[in-house]
């Protein structure tokens, strides 16, 4: 590993999990090791800030959410944010006493079952995978204008072609490069941002109203209104358990991987509800916003200069192009986890010599992301491959939220936590299960159909693969993994959780 034992527990409590989890594999000739302890903290948050792409957002959110709630933007995000702690809560219960690069295959499969860990797992990553792809056309879309700006027009296929090749290959080199372009790519983007808001709000903002309290007022709003706006706006802050993925490669994980979510999940909120309500206070009226295309771009150029405009443009273009660097890094160190286990070719457990990146599941994760955007290749707009593709994960990481809910409860409870930690997940259930209510009912018409379709048919799969794979089902049966996880989790009751699975299986 490169690194001494003294080196991963250098804490008060011992950090040693990532070795343990890696040691519990030494068996096994082909199984590669990710270098343990190498990723501080804000190489660790840049994972979760960079899915959730805070800048690639925050340029068009505010018209979406007046379209939907025709005003209070940023009440709106203020509810969502507060709803998604309560789900982020759960991670935090999970990622404080274990920590591995299944991220949710380690924490809900140690809790609650193998098989119900690798359902979680499963959706989880489809969701990566599938917002990957989503977001190679993303920022094709973005960088359009981008590049147009200074006389280059190409296709959106190009852009989006040029970004899925970048981000493989980065991928591909020593995570500590891949965390550090995250970071900057976000920092850049997230202070350009700040700074176009900043001068928007000191010129005062639309007849001098750039303080105005209108977007944290629901003056006017229906109840439905406000409660669909909310849906939108808690799919902005998905993304901040992505650090939990680098459970293996993080200092002191323990530590690290429980501040990294919550605070990427603060301040990624805070960023966005603040935003939004100077953008709306930029302009003459709700509705006037809700039909600016890029609303945040047009404020700036209409209050700082239209070059800046131009840069913003170039923020989100960088934001998209981190969060699918981000989501390429998180899904491989998932599908690596469960490669080790048993499920795949056998490549998808290796690692590289040289980087220690998981190449067999970086290489997996590449080709299924390209042909989920090469379907799209024909549509004139990118535009329509972002609405289509993002939507399926959308509706899917609903599915991942609730399964790792709902285990953290069933831990809550085997460990006979203190009540209000039962109390606070019992509300993420029922948040979920409001979000899930507001999503799918009534039954979505066009293409999202097909989108929520295509997500149950994950889950029965999910479900069914370890069913129709005896060596599927015998690895996550016998995983080392899950055999330290419940260690961790469970304490003493932990070879309880496993056995009943091995009888059962």
């Amino acid at each position: 590993m490169g690194h001494s034992s003294r080196r991963v527990r250098d804490s008060s409590t011992s950090e040693s999990y990532p070795l343990d989890v890696s040691n519990a594999y030494s068996s096994d000739l082909e199984a590669g090791r990710l270098r343990a302890g190498r990723l501080r903290f804000f190489r660790v948050i840049a994972e979760s800030v960079g899915i959730q792409g805070p800048t690639g957002g925050v340029v068009i959110t505010a018209a979406i959410l007046a379209g939907i709630v025709g005003g209070g933007t940023a009440l709106v995000q203020v509810i969502a944010a507060l709803a998604m702690g309560f789900v982020a809560y759960a991670f935090v219960v999970f990622t404080r006493a274990f920590n591995s690069a299944g991220s949710v295959y380690g924490f809900t499969g140690a809790a609650v079952g193998p098989r119900f860990g690798f359902l979680s797992v499963w959706a989880l990553t489809l969701v990566y995978v599938n917002f990957a792809g989503g977001v190679y056309a993303s920022t094709a879309d973005e960088a359009q204008p981008a590049f147009g700006s200074l006389g280059i027009h190409w296709p959106w296929p190009v852009y989006a072609i040029t970004v899925f090749v970048l981000v493989t290959i980065l991928a591909f080199l020593d995570i500590k490069i891949s965390s550090a372009i995250i970071l900057v790519v976000e920092g850049v983007s997230i202070l350009l941002v700040v700074i176009a808001a900043l001068v928007i709000t000191i010129k005062g903002g639309y007849h001098h109203h750039a303080l105005s309290s209108a977007p944290f007022r629901a003056t006017g709003l229906s109840g439905s209104a406000l409660g669909l706006g909310t849906v939108y706006a808690f799919s902005v802050f998905s993304g901040f358990e992505g650090a939990a993925t680098l459970g293996e490669e993080a200092h002191q994980p323990r530590h690290t991987i429980p501040r990294a979510i919550w605070i990427s999940l603060a301040a990624v909120g805070v960023y966005e509800v603040l935003i939004s309500a100077v953008i709306q206070n930029a302009f003459p009226s709700v509705k006037a916003l809700s039909l600016s295309a890029v609303p945040l771009v047009s404020a700036t150029n209409h209050f700082v200069t239209p070059w800046f405009g131009d840069l913003i443009n170039w923020g989100a273009v960088l934001s998209s192009f981190g969060a699918a660097l981000a989501l390429m890094v998180g899904a491989s160190r998932m599908v690596f986890a469960l490669g080790r286990d048993g499920f795949g070719p056998r490549i998808l457990k290796r690692t590289s010599p040289m980087s220690g990146a998981p190449t067999g599941s970086i290489g997996l994760v590449a080709s299924v992301s390209f042909v989920l955007l090469f379907g799209f290749f024909w549509e004139p707009q990118a535009t329509t491959a972002v609405a289509v593709i993002l939507t399926y994960g959308a509706d899917l990481i609903i599915a991942a939220y609730f399964l790792a809910v709902v285990a953290a409860l069933v831990l809550v409870i085997r460990t006979k936590m203190p009540w209000y930690r039962g109390a606070i997940l019992s509300v993420g259930v029922l948040v979920l299960g409001y979000v899930a209510k507001e999503t799918f009912i009534p039954f979505p018409t066009g293409p999202y159909r097909w989108d929520l379709l295509a997500a149950v048919a994950s889950l029965v799969i999910g479900v069914l693969l370890p069913i129709m794979s005896p060596r599927l089902r015998h690895g996550i049966t016998s995983s080392p993994l899950l055999r330290v996880g419940s260690k961790a989790l469970l304490g003493p009751v932990a070879e309880e959780n496993l056995e009943a699975e091995r009888v059962g299986a």
